[in-house]
């Protein structure tokens, strides 16, 4: 169970003493994404604390150049006796690469177990996060799909290509179905990744291409459209 108001959110984890694997606080939205607790009641890779971090909710969902700059405070907090509750804060990059920072020696197990310290009561045990976004870095929706040629079209078109191409040097051949591998992976990536300048060298590359003889009219077809998803995307 969580309970959020505005950017914290309150977790109560019951029946903590039977836990053994990690598992997931449910999700809260706090800005444009959502957001979870994960917890390891064993600890990692420590065995003698509880290890607690803050995550992304669906990494597989972020689109190319998600960042978000995170400042978050998670606290185990004191149920009963006096003291202060255990706080740790910090601020970080979260991205596709990084999707959870915290603290792997959260707390000692000894000190939850501890009747005295008042953290564990009636089995459970309560942990608080307030998490801040200080700067975002694009958007975490999902890109349009820009239907780029996929990997079997763009090695089947190429051999066609070849076929009909008419030079007579060998070495001349495979240098120019290289460049058009490439040519075809970098149409592969999304209008977001390729800028206006790799579409004008794009433009230089096939002109150069079929000047040698090799048929890249299809090529030339795919190009025009990534530009126009591009010049949408510009315009958004």
């Amino acid at each position: 169970m969580a309970e959020q108001v505005g950017h914290k959110f309150a977790w109560v984890i019951k029946e903590f003493s039977s836990l053994r694997e990690k598992f997931y606080s449910p999700t809260v939205q706090i800005g444009d994404c959502k957001w979870r607790l994960s917890v390891y009641p064993k600890g990692i890779p420590v065995s003698d604390h509880l290890s607690l971090f803050l995550e992304f909710a669906d990494v597989k969902s972020l689109p190319f150049g998600w960042r978000r700059l995170i400042k978050f405070r998670l606290t185990i907090a004191k149920q009963v006796s006096e003291g202060p509750s255990v706080l740790k804060k910090s601020h970080r990059w979260f991205d596709q690469k990084k999707p959870l920072w915290g603290f792997p020696t959260m707390i000692p197990l000894a000190k939850i177990h501890d009747k005295n310290e008042g953290f564990l009561v009636n089995d459970e045990l309560i942990i608080v996060a307030e998490v801040d976004v200080l700067q975002v870095v694009g958007s975490s929706e999902k890109p349009e799909e820009t239907n780029p040629p996929s990997q079997v079209e763009s090695v089947s078109s190429i051999q066609d290509s070849v076929v009909e191409f008419r030079a007579r040097n060998q070495y001349l051949k495979t240098a120019c179905t290289n460049v058009l591998l490439s040519f075809t992976q970098t149409l592969c990536q999304t209008p977001q990744e390729l800028s206006l300048d790799d579409m004008v060298e794009a433009e230089k590359v096939l002109a150069y291409m079929k000047d040698t003889g090799l048929e890249v009219e299809w090529l030339v077809k795919k190009l025009n459209e990534v530009k126009e998803k591009k010049k949408s995307s510009l315009v958004k």
